[in-house]
């Protein structure tokens, strides 16, 4: 990755000093992402002009320097982008202004540097030399960026200045407003995950929440562990926005989680949420399927102690054991275990096979959505 970006740097450097096309495929050897430049005015016709560049390829960095144009334009290629999954880059000391803005909050990876100038301001029309907002443009960024997914502070954000003046992005007020961004300085580079937007850690914050009380007795927690990160989460959120946006933000989220909990269940709400920690790289209460590794003694009890991705549906599949064993009605807890013994020979035969193992304890979990162990038991 940092070769990358040094060859993106170097090579938006040699975009401007060469004089090349508005928009150009570079060629840089040995690397795996494509990179095309994008310099100068938009105008009329450079979204086919960009679309014919790019068609044949997968992976395209795009690095603007422009001073904006036509907003339509830009709209129509930052749909091209956000729908390839292409990045966006805007170099160190390079400037991408107004329309171009548009199209760098469009890419799936956006690149920026502190000294990156971005900057944005209302769309507007001229009618007899004087410059004037224009509702219909405005309207139509804010449904697009709408469907990117940003919130309403950003659309205000990109829409309020007047027409002769500009608000300049920095990597912090892109986290305070929401935008992921990967920020450059130097060789180095800081992720999303590194240093999260405000929502990052509202979802973070909601998410804790849910392992804590939908998925304590499902998993067995360590709950100083989500406390703690539960805990970070709020400070860290409060610190961008205030607390009286966070509270705002993160009650969205739990919106968000009622509706999941009610569509999927608690069960499968549970995984998915420890799976998306995880994946973030962040800790989840969990250390170990449900079993002591150190007394493993079969080939699967060991393939489950070599999996993280099993250690939680193991804990999972143990608490609806014990959920099962509690069924006051005998003839429905009979037929339960019956069928709990039937599978747990079928999940010995996968041996050390984690990808068999991952696929009986995915089946049979689903087989268990509508089970809420931290509830009563249903006759």
């Amino acid at each position: 990755m940092r070769r990358l970006l040094f060859a993106i740097s170097a090579a938006a450097l040699w975009v401007a000093s060469a004089g090349a096309a508005e928009i150009e495929l570079l060629d840089v050897p040995g690397l795996a992402v494509k990179m095309v430049s994008f310099k100068g005015e938009i105008v009329e016709g450079d979204a086919k002009k960009f679309r014919d560049v790019v068609d044949s390829l997968d992976r395209v960095s795009v690095f603007l320097e422009s001073p904006g144009g036509l907003v339509k334009q830009a709209l129509e290629i930052g749909a091209e982008i956000r729908i390839r999954n292409f990045a966006t880059v805007v170099s160190p000391d390079q400037e991408c202004f107004s329309a171009c803005g548009l199209i760098w909050v469009s890419g799936a990876r956006r690149y920026m540097s502190p000294s990156s100038k971005i900057g944005f301001h209302a769309a507007f029309r001229e009618e007899n030399g004087e410059y004037k907002e224009s509702g219909v443009a405005n309207a139509e960024i804010g449904s697009f960026l709408t469907h990117l997914g940003l919130r309403i502070e950003a659309i205000r954000f990109f829409t309020v200045a007047g027409p002769n003046e500009f608000l300049l992005l920095t990597p912090e007020s892109a986290r305070v407003l929401g935008i992921e961004v990967y920020e450059q300085a130097g060789d180095e580079f800081t992720t999303p995950n590194q240093a999260p937007t405000a929502d990052m850690f509202a979802d973070r914050f909601m998410s804790y929440g849910i392992m804590r009380s939908r998925c304590q007795e499902l998993f067995q927690l360590d709950k100083s562990i989500i406390d703690n990160g539960a805990q970070t989460s709020a400070e860290e959120g409060t610190r961008l926005v205030g607390a009286e946006k966070w509270v705002e933000l993160w009650m969205s989220y739990l919106e968000q989680a009622k509706s999941q909990v009610r569509d999927k269940g608690s069960l499968l709400v549970c995984l998915e949420t420890e799976a998306r920690l995880r994946e973030n790289g962040l800790p989840t209460g969990i250390d170990g399927p449900s079993f002591a590794c150190s007394k493993a003694s079969t080939a699967t009890e060991k393939a489950l102690c070599s999996d993280q991705n099993l250690w939680v549906r193991d804990r999972a599949m143990s608490a609806i054991f014990f959920y099962i064993r509690g069924i006051d009605n005998a003839t429905m807890r009979k037929t339960m275990l019956a069928d709990q013994r039937v599978w747990l020979k079928k999940r010995n035969a996968c041996g050390d096979d984690t990808n068999c193992l991952d696929i009986v304890y995915g089946d049979r979990l689903r087989t268990f959505r509508d089970i809420d162990v931290s509830q009563p038991v249903n006759q």
